[in-house]
């Protein structure tokens, strides 16, 4: 374990535990894990899935594919909106409660959503998705940091983190596989099952110190909450919608507005959502930028690549599956092999090397056609899935080391603000060139050629962001962390 991992505060509940009550810790943390590692599996099954699913929905809902982007959009616009938001009250609430009550809420709402009449209230209802996830996003991996012993804690992570590779390793296979035999609901309806489980199994973990609701609660700002909700929705979601509603941009300029507020309050407010004084620190504004643009390139891919396989190239939904298993699973192998490369090789030149990967393939991805072989395709998910992997875990020991330990929470919110944030303006991205370039009726000739073209534009696009991110992750290299 690296020095600054080992310098995370602490002293957890559990490291105080006498020797008499080890056994009981041990259940009590196992069931923590387990829980933790199913909300983390199914927040990426889901969230992936959809990408496979776009077909049957817009067949079951009698609405043109492109808009199936939507059902993305909204929800990852929403979880990146409230993460501020849900962050502070988890700081307030206690990280048991809050962790606790929303995996419930968050099965309710899957099951809510494999009931769903109409296209809109599924995209209604993948919105209020995105609020409730925002909860376990910001508590799931905390909760395991205060609860778990710390000799345990670096295995725990480890396990965490694998079942969110897990997730999208598993999830187009899975996924494809339930569309073809039963519905797209069944996806929704595993996920109730498995978000119920999880829900069950952290209700074993009892009140402790450091996870409870403090003494003295922090004062809520509710004009910091309202600035960061309503901005960065307003910002993503009309962004989305500049192609096809006229009031869009004027709605980007008000989100745009009502964030440089936000930012405006935070540099003189007592206890700030967003501590800008982190940013001060090269190597932590280098990275996430790189991180943003990481997410930005990347996070389409899959439902592109589900439209083109499904719409163009005429892969049933399992066949698809299987062919997008190939990045998720080479992006697993090599997150775990980068532990053993970062003793070998810097950590930016790792970062910067798997964003060159990540441009590659997608200048690759562009020049798409139904002529293109398959295993080509493939290839170029191996090189797109080598080069998240390269990226990410080295970029976050990047963010993390470079912070003092008292920061290394909200390094940690920052990390999944730039993921979400990143996610969301990808999928906005997507959703307004396909909403723009393509004007013809599902299923004629005219719409095939429309959507090809408009594709190839998309990777055209995140081909360029992560270009943008390969400059971030090369201009951060001149600047060495604070802390080794």
């Amino acid at each position: 374990m690296s020095k600054t991992a080992s310098s995370i505060s602490s002293s957890s509940p559990a490291d105080k535990m006498p020797p008499a009550d080890a056994d009981r810790q041990s259940r009590i943390e196992r069931a923590l894990l387990l829980s933790v590692c199913i909300t983390q599996f199914f927040c990426a099954f889901m969230g992936s899935s959809m990408n496979v699913a776009s077909e049957a929905i817009a067949l079951d809902f009698d609405v043109q594919p492109q808009y199936t982007a939507w059902v993305l959009t909204c929800f990852t616009a929403c979880s990146a909106s409230f993460l501020l938001t849900a962050a502070a009250a988890a700081d307030r609430f206690g990280l048991r409660k809050v962790y606790t009550r929303f995996c419930l809420f968050c099965a309710l709402s899957a099951l809510m959503l494999a009931a769903v009449p109409d296209f809109t209230l599924l995209l209604a209802g993948r919105a209020l998705q995105g609020v409730l996830f925002s909860f376990l996003f910001c508590t799931g991996v905390a909760l395991l940091v205060a609860v778990i012993r710390k000799a345990q804690r670096a295995r725990a992570l480890a396990f965490s983190t694998a079942a969110v590779y897990a997730g999208l390793s598993t999830s187009p296979a899975a996924a494809g596989f339930m569309i073809d035999l039963c519905s797209w609901r069944l996806i929704f309806i595993a996920a109730a099952i498995g978000l119920t489980l999880a829900w069950t199994l952290a209700r074993r973990v009892p009140a402790a110190p450091g996870i409870e609701a403090p003494a003295s609660a922090p004062k809520v700002n509710l004009i910091d909450h309202a600035l960061s909700f309503c901005g960065l929705t307003l910002l993503l979601v009309c962004a989305a919608l500049l192609s096809t509603a006229k009031a869009a941009a004027a709605g980007c300029i008000l989100g745009l507005v009502l964030c440089i507020c936000l930012l405006c309050r935070q540099r003189t407010a007592a206890s700030p959502l967003l501590p800008l004084k982190l940013f001060k620190t090269s190597t932590v504004s280098w990275a996430l930028s790189a991180a943003v643009c990481n997410y930005m390139s990347n996070f389409s891919v899959t439902f592109l690549l589900a439209l083109y396989l499904q719409l163009i190239i005429g892969y049933t939904a399992a066949a698809c599956g299987l062919i997008l298993l190939f990045q998720p699973v080479a992006m697993m192998i090599c997150t775990l092999l980068t532990a053993r490369l970062s003793e070998h090789f810097k950590l930016h030149t790792l970062t910067t090397a798997g964003m060159l990967c990540i441009t590659a393939a997608f200048c690759f991805y562009a020049a798409l056609d139904v002529h293109t072989p398959l295993y080509q395709i493939i290839l170029a998910q191996l090189i797109t899935g080598i080069g998240f992997g390269l990226f990410s875990a080295p970029n976050t020991n990047l963010v993390m080391s470079s912070v003092k330990p008292e920061f290394l929470a909200v390094a940690s919110s920052l990390l999944a603000l730039s993921r979400n944030f990143g996610q969301a303006l990808s999928m906005t991205i997507a959703t307004l060139l396909l909403t723009h370039f393509i004007d013809a009726l599902a299923g004629t000739t005219l719409y095939l050629y429309e959507l090809g073209g408009s594709i190839n534009i998309c990777f055209t696009v995140s081909a360029c962001l992560a270009f943008l991110g390969v400059v971030c992750s090369f201009c951060g290299r001149r600047h060495r962390p604070n802390h080794d």
